[in-house]
């Protein structure tokens, strides 16, 4: 059993990529979910979706402060998602890097610290904004992204976004430690070749990475899909997780074994 009903998430990355079916799953369970989003026509049909699904969770997004007319702060965007829902309970940073192969040889320190800074800098971001919700919530929830290279390292996914990921690892883990004895639980879910959407083409981008090739690494023979990693977030964020804080799911199909 896992009660997510009546609580409210914050959910980046939800949209596109493979945070749709999570979406759907939380919305399912009861819970409310405001999607951050910079891509209003994916999060236009998944709110379609969901609505005529008829779960008994709301679904609504949000786009960034920055990207608002006027802009605003981020903090006045969380202060709004607490007004209008009563709080917030969960947040869930599912950004990612845009999946295309780079190597050592190819990526400037200027392109590293750029996407460094919106993988972790993004999901701190998102902590802090919500840290003063979170300390009145009854179950609060955060819930980071990593992969199996940036945990251990390694060469088979894209560089920049392995040297990201793991980053946001120590991040959770230290956060995880600062936060325990206030019944936060900060918890990261270590992925390895999950099914996405690929990001839209646009002039000169280099090759999208195709994490099929992954396959023959992965001792359970299957790529992950997005409704594997939906019951892994869907968990994270119940009120049955309690007492797990400061761990790393493998949500890998053994490929963190190899």
């Amino acid at each position: 059993m896992q009660t997510l009903k009546g609580r409210t998430a914050v959910f980046a990355g939800a949209s596109g990529g493979d945070g749709v079916e999570a979406v759907k799953a939380l919305c399912q369970g009861g819970m409310n979910v405001v999607m951050m989003t910079h891509q209003p026509a994916q999060a236009q049909k998944l709110l379609d979706e969901i609505e005529q699904a008829g779960y008994p969770g709301k679904c609504v997004a949000v786009q960034d402060g920055n990207v608002q007319t006027p802009p605003i702060s981020d903090e006045e965007v969380f202060r709004g998602i607490a007004e209008q829902f009563g709080g917030i309970d969960v947040v869930i940073s599912n950004t990612g890097g845009d999946g295309f192969d780079n190597s050592i040889d190819t990526v400037p320190v200027e392109q590293l610290l750029k996407d460094t800074n919106h993988l972790l800098g993004g999901a701190y971001g998102m902590l802090k904004c919500a840290l003063p919700y979170l300390r009145k919530s009854a179950a609060p929830r955060v819930i980071f992204m990593t992969t199996v290279e940036g945990v251990r390292g390694g060469r088979l996914e894209s560089f920049v976004n392995a040297v990201a990921k793991g980053a946001v690892v120590s991040l959770a883990k230290n956060c995880a430690a600062r936060l325990a004895p206030e019944r936060i639980n900060v918890n990261c879910i270590q992925k390895g070749a999950i099914e996405r959407l690929a990001p839209p083409p646009h002039p000169g981008a280099p090759v999208f990475k195709d994490m099929s090739a992954l396959l023959p690494y992965i001792p359970q023979g299957r790529m992950g899909t997005p409704k594997d990693l939906a019951e892994a977030i869907c968990y994270l964020a119940s009120e049955e997780s309690a007492y797990v804080t400061g761990t790393v799911l493998d949500l890998s199909g053994g490929l963190s074994l190899v």
